[in-house]
């Protein structure tokens, strides 16, 4: 005999416990592998109902009172579409540990009327975690809130990213991504940012009004919901109606891309650039073609402008081109 009976009860111990070993080495590579494959998509479809859209903002704000949420404002870009802003104390806290996380602070619950149904949808704060690098940060128990509130039927909006993508994303080589934000104005202190930022919102003729703000708590960060009008600014690369018609055009609507964020980082005025922020929430449509971002070639520069004339900016110089450079 090569082996001792005790050595041979050894050696069969060692060896299972090496395959034991070995398949949990392997499960947690296709774990981890699994994982990255996994796909996120930046809207979450509640239900469609036959009801009118009084009744639908009735239900929504009824739903919003019952739960952990708290109604930050309400919204109508347009006929058909009613959005509702929401926040929670945990939602906030949890934007807090991110550098620029105030932007995922306000979570959005859209009202669109698609022929004789109301779509019920609402942003899904996970996405956000990822495409706004919100390291460290976990917004699925956000999530799981929203689902239990509002209810769910599926993931919508594009064919979806992985979060390795979401991390990094930009539409196309050499454009913006998340933290490439537009050159807005600094000032001295956080509370001459906001002033000038308020002042700015009362003068109608900058297209930019305030809907909504957040203070993001233990930071000096505060964001905005704004509006955007082309009647007032007299540029119609801010009619949102337009836009949305360009870009929101399949069956499920993603009305909850709306509204717009500006925001007051300590001293510094800050807003997502529109080729990341449009982008990143329709990544599925094509630079060229009726519904292409080759449609909104004014857009972008259009944004800046306004961004620059409601925060206060001297110099209000269009530095960016269109979607094509």
């Amino acid at each position: 005999m090569f082996f001792s009976r005790k050595e041979f009860q050894t050696l069969v111990i060692l060896l299972s416990i090496f395959f034991l070993l070995s398949i949990f080495f392997l499960l947690s590579i296709f774990s981890v592998q699994a994982a990255e494959k996994k796909i996120y998509q930046p809207f979450v479809l509640a239900k469609q109902a036959t009801i009118s859209m009084a009744d639908a903002k009735t239900m929504v704000k009824k739903q919003i009172s019952d739960s952990p949420f708290t109604l930050v404002a309400g919204y109508q870009p347009y006929n058909d579409a009613y959005i509702y802003i929401i926040t929670s104390d945990e939602l906030k806290s949890l934007a807090a540990q991110a550098p620029y996380g105030g932007f995922a602070a306000p979570q959005r619950i859209s009202l669109t009327r698609v022929d004789d149904k109301i779509q019920i949808a609402y942003t899904n704060p996970v996405f956000m975690q990822y495409a706004y690098r919100m390291k460290n940060v976990d917004l699925q128990p956000v999530l799981d809130q929203m689902t239990e509130t509002f209810g769910f039927e599926s993931f919508f909006g594009g064919e979806g990213l992985t979060a390795r993508k979401l991390k990094r994303y930009k539409y196309s080589f050499g454009l913006e991504d998340f933290d490439s934000f537009y050159e807005l104005p600094e000032y001295k202190t956080h509370v001459e940012a906001i002033n000038a930022l308020i002042t700015g919102f009362r003068d109608k003729s900058n297209g930019i009004s305030r809907i909504y703000q957040i203070k993001i708590p233990g930071k000096e960060q505060v964001v905005f919901g704004v509006s955007m009008s082309a009647e007032d600014s007299g540029d119609e690369a801010l009619d949102v109606r337009k836009t949305m018609e360009i870009i929101d055009y399949l069956p499920l609507k993603r009305t909850a891309y709306l509204p717009y964020e500006i925001m007051v980082d300590g001293n510094k005025i800050l807003a997502m650039h529109a080729r990341f922020r449009i982008a990143v929430n329709f990544s599925d449509l094509k630079m060229f073609g009726k519904h292409g971002f080759g449609k909104l070639f004014s857009t972008p520069s259009a944004y800046q402008k306004a961004f620059n004339k409601v925060s206060g900016s001297k110099q209000q110089q269009e530095t960016t081109n269109g979607f094509i450079d």
